[in-house]
């Protein structure tokens, strides 16, 4: 298998859902699942960001006629059809489902059509770039897919297109779940039960310890240990481009 990388950069002006992501750098849309097929596309988007900024997309995303993912001049008359799963003030989960079309110039449409099904995508907005990670077989065609794309990319939109030679993204982010040691899991896991990490708390420390039936001090260093490694996660992550 192989990984590949492809990133848009948008010019302001030159479409109207990445707009909002230019004006409000802090605002990220992250798929956390992607079915693509010569049959339609589903996939489901978490977005994160200001208030001002989730209630500009509201708008803009979930428009059924405008095609927020194609890449050219032309945009495809298949109606999209968008739904939004949860709705708080600083994060949205939209489902987005488009039925099968050939007037569709999008990234997911055109890597379906010249690499095949079979592909695992992940995808992301933040500030001016839409990147698509593109997990294929060794012998899929990339190369006529990035010809497409260059072709059909219209004025104010530049491409890069990274070729990655093993899966790294996705190993990776199977490996990271291994690593957090048992011990600090299960006393992570247990806190989560028993509440403490809820306000106000549902269990001192003490009782937690005295609950698993560890010493007061391991069970300190482990939950210490552990937070350390998550909110270590999560920075990374957020500086990275990842959710």
């Amino acid at each position: 298998m192989r990984e590949f990388i492809v990133t848009i950069t948008y010019e302001s002006g030159v479409d109207p859902v990445m707009d909002v992501f230019i004006e409000h750098p802090d605002t990220r849309a992250q798929t956390t699942t992607c079915h693509v097929s010569v049959d339609g596309l589903w996939r489901l988007d978490r977005i994160t960001g200001s208030e001002a900024a989730l209630d500009q997309l509201s708008e803009t995303f979930t428009n059924s006629v405008h095609c927020n993912e194609c890449i050219g001049e032309r945009h495809c008359h298949t109606n999209w059809e968008y739904e939004i799963l949860t709705r708080k003030p600083t994060r949205q989960l939209v489902y987005t489902y488009r039925p099968a079309g050939s007037d569709c110039w999008s990234i997911p449409h055109l890597a379906t059509c010249y690499l095949g099904d079979g592909l695992i995508c992940d995808a992301e907005r933040h500030e001016n770039q839409y990147e698509w990670r593109l997990l294929m077989c060794d012998d899929a065609p990339a190369t006529e897919l990035y010809e497409a794309l260059n072709e059909e990319l219209r004025t104010g939109l530049e491409l890069e297109f990274r070729q990655v030679g093993e899966p790294s993204y996705w190993i990776d982010e199977a490996i990271e779940i291994a690593d957090l040691p048992h011990e600090q899991r299960t006393a992570v896991e247990a806190a989560v039960e028993y509440g403490y990490y809820q306000t106000p708390r549902n269990i001192s420390l003490t009782d937690l310890a005295a609950t698993l039936e560890v010493p007061l001090s391991t069970l300190q260093y482990r939950l210490q240990q552990a937070e350390a490694w998550i909110i270590q996660r999560f920075v990374t992550r957020s500086t990275t481009g990842r959710l």
